[in-house]
C-alpha cells in the first residue's frame, strides 16, 4: 500500500462552524501568513438554471462586480487593486465561488464586500447591457477556438440534455432573453446564507469566527431556502446520441476521446484517475512513452477525469504530429486502453502513478487561495475531509482496481470520438494508416 502523508490534507481541513443563519464558516489559520484569503461559495451554478435561464449562474456572477448597496459599479476592483490584494471568481455546473485575498491588516474588506453583496444587488440596466455584450464575446471566442469548440461539442454528445452538457456560458440566444429581473430571481433563491460556505485562510487573528459572525450573522436565511432545481438526477449516458463529432476547423488535428465517469465520492472515481494516470501522466506513462516519445505520432498527449457533483467526464486528448494520419493515432491510443483494462498495472508502475497524483495535489496547494477554494468545494459540494478520503482510497488501489476501472468506464460501448481536424483534411478520419 502507498504510504499518503495525511498531514499534507490539514492544509484545507480547520475549525469549522455553521451560524444561525445557516451560513457554513470554516477558518484554516496558516501562522507566519502575512495574508488572508476569503472565499465564498453558493451551491447554485448552471445546473440549478430553469429552463429558458441558460448562463443564468456565470451571468449572475459577472454583475456581483457591478454594483451593490454600499459599492458603485466598479469599485470593488479598485478598493482591491488599492488595497494591493486580488479578487477572482468562477462559475461551474455546481457552484460559483467568489475569493479575495488581502493583506491581514485590509482582509475584513472582504468579509464587507461579501455581506453586501449577499444582501442585494444594484442591476442597473445600463451595467446589465455591458456585461452581456461582455459575456456574447466570451462566447463568439469560445465559438472561434476550435479546440473549446469540440470539447463543448463532445460533452453535449456525453450528456445529452442533461444540464452538464450545456456550456455555463449560455448561448447568444439565451444571453438575450436574461434581465435583471431574472438575475435578482436568481441572487434572491440562492445566494441566501444556508446555500452558502465561507471559508478564511492564512493570517488569520484571535477572533476571527466573531469577525466573520458580525459580517453576516443579521443577515436573514431567506424565506427562499434556495434548494436545487428540482429533477436534475445524474447524467444518463445513450449511445444513440451520436458517438462521433468531427469539425474542420484550425491548423493541426487534435484527438478528444471522452467517456461518462462514476461519481467523485465513489472510489470507481480514484481507480479510473489512476488508469489514466498510467496512460498519460509523466514521460514514462504508456501513451507517452510509446506516442510521444518512442514513435511520436503524437506531439502530446494528456488525460483527466472532472469532478462534476452528479457524475463527470474522463478524456485522453492529443495532437497528431505531422505526417501522421489521424486515424492511426486514434488506433494506437484504442490499443493503449485495452491493453490496461485487460492486464493490470505492475507494482512499480501503479506506484509511480499514485506518487504523481499526490504530488501534483500537494504542489497546487502550495498557495493559500487554493487551500481555501478546495476547503470551499469540500463543504460546499462532497463534505469535510473529501481529498483526504480520495487519497486514501488512492493509497488502498491495487492493479485490479485500476485495470477494472479502465475495463468499466473506458470502453469502446461509452466512447464519444471528437476530432478537430484541418480544413484542408477529408472530413472523415475512418480512413488509411500513416500519411506520406
Amino acid at each position: 500500500m502507498t504510504t499518503v502523508d495525511v498531514r499534507a490534507f490539514d492544509r484545507v481541513a480547520g475549525r469549522a462552524e455553521t451560524l444561525a443563519n445557516g451560513l457554513q464558516v470554516v477558518l484554516l489559520p496558516q501562522s507566519g501568513a502575512e495574508s488572508i484569503v476569503v472565499a465564498l461559495c453558493y451551491r447554485a451554478g448552471s445546473r440549478d438554471e430553469e429552463p429558458g435561464e441558460c448562463g443564468l449562474a456565470h451571468f449572475l456572477e459577472h454583475m456581483m462586480f457591478k454594483g451593490s448597496a454600499a459599492y458603485e459599479p466598479g469599485a470593488i476592483d479598485r478598493l482591491t487593486q488599492g488595497l494591493g490584494g486580488t479578487n477572482n471568481a468562477f462559475t461551474s455546473h455546481d457552484a460559483t465561488l467568489y475569493h479575495f485575498q488581502f493583506e491581514r491588516g485590509s482582509w475584513q474588506e472582504a468579509l464587507r464586500i461579501e455581506s453586501d453583496r449577499m444582501r442585494g444587488l444594484s442591476l442597473l440596466p445600463e451595467e446589465v447591457e455591458l456585461e452581456r455584450e461582455v459575456i456574447l464575446e466570451e462566447i463568439r471566442m469560445v465559438e472561434d477556438d476550435p479546440w473549446d469548440a469540440l470539447e463543448q461539442a463532445v460533452a453535449g454528445r456525453v450528456f445529452g440534455e442533461h444540464p452538464y452538457g450545456r456550456s455555463v456560458l449560455g448561448t447568444r440566444e439565451s444571453l438575450r432573453t436574461l434581465d435583471d429581473g431574472a438575475l435578482r430571481s436568481f441572487h434572491c433563491r440562492h445566494y441566501r446564507p444556508g446555500r452558502a460556505v465561507l471559508v478564511c485562510a492564512g493570517g488569520l487573528p484571535p477572533d476571527a469566527m466573531e469577525l466573520v459572525e458580525a459580517a453576516f450573522g443579521r443577515e436573514p436565511a431567506g424565506a427562499a431556502s434556495g434548494r436545487p432545481r428540482a429533477g436534475i438526477g445524474p447524467p444518463v449516458f445513450d449511445p444513440g446520441r451520436g458517438r462521433r463529432v468531427e469539425a474542420l476547423r484550425g491548423e493541426t488535428a487534435r484527438l478528444l476521446v471522452a467517456h461518462p465517469a462514476p461519481l467523485p465520492d465513489d472510489p470507481a472515481h480514484v481507480h479510473l484517475r489512476l488508469a489514466l494516470a498510467v496512460l498519460c501522466n509523466g514521460r514514462s506513462s504508456r501513451v507517452q512513452r510509446d506516442l510521444v516519445e518512442e514513435d511520436p505520432l503524437a506531439l502530446w498527449a494528456s488525460a483527466a477525469v472532472t469532478g462534476h457533483r452528479l457524475g463527470g467526464i474522463a478524456t485522453l486528448s492529443a495532437e497528431v504530429a505531422p505526417g501522421v494520419h489521424p486515424k492511426r493515432l486514434e488506433e494506437e491510443l484504442y490499443i493503449r486502453v485495452e491493453n490496461l483494462a485487460t492486464r493490470s498495472p505492475g507494482a512499480e508502475e501503479l506506484e509511480r502513478a499514485k506518487r504523481i497524483l499526490f504530488a501534483d495535489w500537494v504542489f497546487t496547494h502550495e498557495p493559500i487561495a487554493e487551500r481555501a477554494v478546495t476547503a470551499a468545494l469540500e463543504h460546499a459540494l462532497f463534505s469535510p475531509g473529501f481529498s483526504r478520503d480520495s487519497f486514501q482510497a488512492l493509497a488502498n488501489a491495487t492493479p485490479a482496481d485500476v485495470a477494472g476501472a479502465c475495463a468499466a468506464w473506458l470502453s469502446a460501448e461509452t466512447r464519444v470520438v471528437g476530432w478537430s481536424l484541418p480544413a484542408a483534411r477529408p472530413a472523415s478520419v475512418r480512413g488509411q494508416g500513416r500519411a506520406h
